[in-house]
């Protein structure tokens, strides 16, 4: 049976067991739908994003349609993965804010910040100490990263941001090291990435020869006649004209030899 609600104004509560639980299955399926797209659905919607103009890294629908993509592989919804995800040099790349968001809000796991400044950020994981409690969490880990760390991985812009960026790199090495669940695989920050380069393929443009079409009878008749009639100096000049506008049979090309 349903307790009684402790506070009169949570109508929620004042419902019937029945249409809670209804409810409660509608809005986990809902969430499961928005999450898990049909093919065609995400291209639809990557089309819409793309032509938007709303974001400026989104040059194509198909740019768009791999971030969404993405996104629902990590069970994350389409506008916050066209806003969080970043794919550099072929790896997703989710913001810290959107990473944090999606620890606090798995259920299972949660963090503390235990220390934050301009040198280090030092973060303590939890996870729920057992399935069938809401609040009992127990520590099962933590992370730092130092303004020393971000030196000797060559982090860029560090004087600018130093707190932000330190938290980035605390929070993904975090999630990777003890709730790696929560994405279904490795996730890095874009922090993460700066360093890694990039080589453009050199590529070499192939240009190949127009096909010509075939010279009818009547018009290499004429043109023969005309190039017979020319003075000597002028005929190989009309020959080379001839066969850069047709291509000439062998027949043809031994009646232009003389």
């Amino acid at each position: 049976m349903c307790s009684k609600a402790s506070n009169k104004g949570e109508l929620y509560n004042k419902r019937p067991c029945f249409i809670k639980k209804l409810l409660t299955k509608k809005i986990k399926i809902m969430s499961n739908e928005i999450v898990k797209s049909s093919l065609t659905e995400i291209m639809s919607i990557g089309k819409a994003f793309a032509e938007s103009g709303m974001f400026p890294d989104i040059k194509t629908a198909s740019q768009a349609v791999v971030k969404i993509q993405a996104g629902a592989e990590m069970g994350i919804p389409p506008f916050a993965a066209m806003s969080g995800i970043h794919i550099i040099a072929g790896k997703p790349t989710v913001g810290a804010g959107l990473m944090a968001a999606n620890v606090k809000g798995s259920g299972k796991y949660d963090y503390r910040v235990v220390e934050s400044t301009d040198k280090i950020c030092s973060i303590e994981f939890y996870q729920l100490a057992a399935k069938d409690s809401k609040t009992a969490y127990e520590k099962i880990g933590s992370s730092s990263f130092t303004i020393e760390d971000a030196k000797k991985a060559g982090t860029k812009n560090i004087d600018k941001f130093p707190k932000n960026m330190l938290f980035a790199r605390a929070i993904s090495n975090g999630v990777k090291w003890f709730c790696p669940d929560i994405f279904n695989g490795p996730v890095y920050v874009p922090e993460e990435m700066e360093n890694i380069k990039t080589e453009d393929t050199i590529h070499e443009e192939v240009k190949t020869d127009p096909v010509l079409p075939t010279c009818p009878d009547t018009t290499f008749g004429k043109a023969l006649m005309k190039i017979q009639a020319a003075k000597e100096n002028e005929r190989a000049g009309m020959v080379v004209k001839m066969k850069s506008a047709y291509t000439l049979t062998a027949e043809q090309n031994e009646q232009l030899v003389w």
